[in-house]
C-alpha cells in the first residue's frame, strides 16, 4: 500500500489493532487470503448471488454493515456490505487495507443522465468527477483538495481486461463518465451544473472507491447496474415490472458470472 494509506493508519486514534477492528467489524480474518474483496452498499451475497451455486457464509452482521465469505470452488471472496455514501466507503474501507486480498470490486446501483442508457445496463465509469467532500480528507492538506476534479481507474488494464472477459462472456460493459454527489435529495436542483462536466451517469462513492484502491494498490473496478434515468424521467420509485426485471436480470445473474469470473483471473 502508498505510505499515504500508511499515515492515515497510523493517524488512526479509534484502533491500534486494524486486524482485530476489521474482524470486529466484518469477520474478515488477516490469516486468511481472498481472491477477490467486494465492497458493497446496501447489496448483499445472499440477494445478488442466491443462484450462483456459490456458499455465503455471514461473517458479522451489525445495524449498518454486515461481512461475509463467499465459497466458490477453490476460491474465496470477502464481501463488505456497508451505508451508502463516500464517507461510509472510505471508512469502512480503510479497515481492509491490512487484508490478503488480491482484486477490488465495487458493487451498486447508478443512475443514468443520458436517454440513450437504458433500465439494467451494466456500467463501470470511465473516469469520476468529485462532487463530494470526503475525498479531501485522503489529502494530507484538506485545503489543497478541489472539488469537481477527475479520478480515473487505478488500474486501467484490469479495467480493459475486465471489459474484454465480459465481453467474452455475452455481456456488454458499458464505460461512461460518472459525477459523484453527496445526495441524492438535492443533486435534482443542480443537474444542469452537473451535467456540465459531460457525465452520463451520478451516483454516490466511485471516485472514493478509485481513491482508496489506488492508496492499496490493488487492481479494482466498478460494476454497476442502472436502476433509473432522470433523463427519461423513469424514476427508482416509478418503475414499470419490465425495468425493475432489466435491473435484477443485471445484478443477479449477469453481475455475478462477471464477478466469479473476476475471481478466478
Amino acid at each position: 500500500m502508498k505510505q499515504r494509506m500508511l499515515d492515515l493508519i497510523r493517524a488512526d486514534k479509534s484502533t491500534d489493532d486494524y486486524a482485530g477492528a476489521v474482524f470486529g467489524e466484518f469477520g474478515l480474518s488477516v490469516e486468511k487470503h481472498y481472491d477477490l474483496l467486494v465492497v458493497a452498499p446496501t447489496w448483499k451475497p445472499d440477494k445478488i448471488l442466491k443462484d450462483s451455486g456459490v456458499e455465503i457464509i455471514c461473517t458479522r452482521e451489525q445495524a449498518y454493515y454486515a461481512g461475509y465469505e463467499v465459497k466458490h470452488g477453490n476460491q474465496l471472496i470477502g464481501w463488505i456490505q456497508c451505508s451508502p455514501g463516500a464517507c461510509c466507503l472510505i471508512d469502512e474501507l480503510s479497515l481492509c487495507a491490512v487484508l490478503d486480498f488480491d482484486k477490488l470490486i465495487f458493487l451498486g446501483a447508478v443512475g443514468a443522465l443520458s436517454p440513450e442508457i437504458s433500465l439494467g445496463d451494466l456500467c463501470t465509469p470511465a473516469w469520476c468527477v468529485e462532487g463530494n467532500l470526503a475525498n479531501g480528507y485522503l489529502e494530507e492538506d484538506i485545503l489543497a483538495y478541489r472539488p469537481f476534479g477527475k479520478v480515473y481507474p487505478n488500474d486501467p488494464a484490469f479495467v480493459e481486461r475486465v471489459v474484454r472477459l465480459s465481453a467474452d462472456l455475452g455481456f456488454m460493459l458499458r464505460q461512461e463518465p460518472v459525477f459523484c454527489t453527496d445526495s441524492i435529495y438535492c443533486e435534482y436542483a443542480h443537474m444542469d451544473f452537473i451535467k456540465s462536466f459531460g457525465v452520463r451517469l451520478i451516483e454516490m462513492e466511485t471516485s472514493s472507491f478509485y481513491r482508496m484502491a489506488d492508496l492499496m494498490e490493488k487492481p479494482a473496478i466498478a460494476l454497476m447496474s442502472v436502476s433509473d434515468n432522470s433523463a427519461t424521467g423513469d424514476s427508482l420509485l416509478l418503475r414499470s415490472e419490465e425495468q425493475k426485471a432489466a435491473y435484477d436480470r443485471t445484478r443477479k445473474q449477469i453481475i455475478p458470472r462477471i464477478l466469479l469470473a473476476i475471481a478466478g483471473m
